[in-house]
């Protein structure tokens, strides 16, 4: 065998390692977005009941920074933006798993998903909304009126699960449908792995639109929602276990 094609086996080797620890890395960033996703739901639930946000007034959210400020983070899509950035790495796994069989497919899910989560994180505003309750907390009455206006202005345009930030859902929940279509033709994954988070990308699909156009079917939206997160949690146990197979492998 020449020097050249030892110098390739050894970059092939090399490379196959650093695949294998990164698939162990996806792997426990899908663990991750299920404690995130528990913690969401343990969030709502001691919250009391569920409101959708568009029916949340300025005033109402900058108190609640003051006075509980994890939830009010929560319900303004912080857990969004941790679940959707941990999601980064698990894509391009996913791509790198499936990128011999369907590139194209495989590709464009992984696509789908970076734009998505590029234009949720640019249009979520729950710092900037944050930032400004601090102001409202110590502004004199003279001043309020104005941050209040302000106030209004970054929930309409960011504030969580309404039309603000719809088209980085609505992306990211394409991305998911399509490549959880990918993992079923695949073989890869397990058929279940694949029709558990295909029916959780459909529920949640729904979900984000109810939410965030039909506010009168929020109730609704909620029970959508429930199914629709349970079987994600799952997808995403199962995804994690498979890429620590391939990990092994």
């Amino acid at each position: 065998m020449s020097k050249k094609d030892l110098q390739m086996d050894q970059s092939t080797f090399e490379t196959n390692v650093q695949w294998k620890a990164f698939y162990k890395t996806a792997g426990i960033m899908a663990l991750l977005i299920v404690i995130a996703g528990l913690v969401d739901a343990i969030t709502s639930m001691m919250g009391g009941e569920a409101r959708d946000n568009s029916t949340v007034n300025v005033v109402e959210w900058f108190n609640l920074f003051q006075t509980n400020q994890f939830f009010a983070f929560s319900n303004l899509g912080l857990i969004n933006t941790i679940t959707l950035s941990l999601g980064i790495p698990i894509y391009l796994a996913l791509y790198r798993v499936h990128r011999r069989e369907q590139p194209a497919p495989a590709a464009l899910a992984s696509i789908l998903f970076f734009i998505g989560t590029a234009v949720y994180l640019s249009s979520n505003t729950v710092f900037s909304l944050f930032a400004l309750s601090r102001q409202y907390a110590v502004a004199a009455e003279t001043q309020k009126p104005l941050l209040e206006a302000t106030g209004r202005a970054l929930l309409a345009q960011g504030a969580d699960l309404t039309p603000g930030t719809f088209m980085g859902f609505f992306f990211t929940q394409t991305a998911g449908t399509l490549i959880t279509i990918v993992m079923l033709r695949g073989g890869i994954f397990g058929r279940w792995t694949a029709l558990t988070g295909l029916a959780g990308f459909s529920l949640m699909s729904v979900f984000f639109v109810l939410a965030a156009f039909v506010s009168e079917k929020y109730d609704t939206a909620m029970v959508v929602s429930l199914p629709g997160g349970l079987l994600l949690m799952a997808y995403q146990i199962l995804l994690a276990r498979r890429f620590f197979q391939l990990g092994r492998s």
